[in-house]
């Protein structure tokens, strides 16, 4: 299964907890690190979650990613789902607070139920995910975490402000909580994708993309389009040992559209 001989990118013997991990950037960060060796916890809610990680398994070989259903949104049951995960299957070396809802619309239209909402799944649980993996961090003598942020907190959208606000909770999370772990050996960073194509994008972007990819390759350094795997070999990458001394860090992943 493990091809790559850099022991630096074995992550044989590791596991990895990740939320929204079915579809698009969730599947494609779940995917590298079970293609070298780690066994990855899927925290998602969709109908189809269970059958599309059995097909993955098909095609990794090994049952190599578990998937559990679970609403975000629901505190009590996410602490017992952590819980009972660590129960049946040991500490976790790591986790990827990348689940996330996009909100779109001027703020006057915004309900307290979706600015809520938002702030629950896009920020809440990535801090509550936090709080309970890491004594399982302390117990393994260290760790890594990865927030998944976005190219939104550059400034440059209307219509986007609970999502914003959830991400800049995320950033916040990122640097606070790596100067409180660092001396426990526990890296904190984020990702910040800018435009990928996903099913978020074309969620919103249902007539003929060529105008969206027009606009986005102006405001980009590099003229091409990225992809999810873009997204998940800088996760990876933070995850490995080729980054253990970076942490607070938020990596920018968008072709040269913002360089913060």
């Amino acid at each position: 299964m493990y091809l790559d001989k850099n022991p630096m990118m074995d992550f044989s013997h590791k596991q990895l907890l990740i939320t929204g991990g079915i579809g698009g950037i969730g599947t494609a960060i779940a995917l590298i690190m079970a293609k070298k060796g780690c066994k990855v916890f899927i925290f998602d809610i969709v109908d189809e979650g269970a059958a599309r990680v059995e097909e993955l398994n098909q095609e990794l070989g090994e049952d190599l990613l578990v998937y559990y259903n679970v609403d975000l949104r629901d505190k009590e049951s996410l602490k017992a789902q952590v819980n009972h995960l660590i129960q049946e299957h040991g500490d976790i070396d790591f986790l990827v607070n990348n689940a996330a809802i996009d909100t779109i619309g001027q703020i006057e239209t915004m309900s307290d139920e979706i600015y809520e909402e938002t702030q629950q799944i896009n920020a809440k649980a990535a801090f509550l995910l936090c709080r309970e993996i890491l004594p399982s961090m302390r117990r393994l003598g260290g760790g890594a975490i990865v927030n998944v942020s976005s190219i939104i907190l550059s400034g440059g959208w209307e219509g986007r402000v609970p999502y914003a606000m959830a991400k800049g909770s995320l950033l916040g999370l990122t640097r606070a909580l790596a100067r409180e772990v660092g001396k426990e050996n526990i890296r904190v960073n984020a990702v910040s994708p800018g435009a990928i194509p996903t099913a978020m994008e074309r969620k919103f972007w249902k007539d003929d993309r060529t105008e969206l990819d027009q606009f986005i390759l102006d405001r980009q350094s590099l003229k091409f389009r990225g992809s999810v795997d873009d997204i998940a070999n800088a996760v990876e990458f933070l995850l490995s040992e080729k980054s253990r001394f970076i942490t607070g860090h938020d990596l920018h992943v968008n072709g040269g559209w913002y360089m913060g």
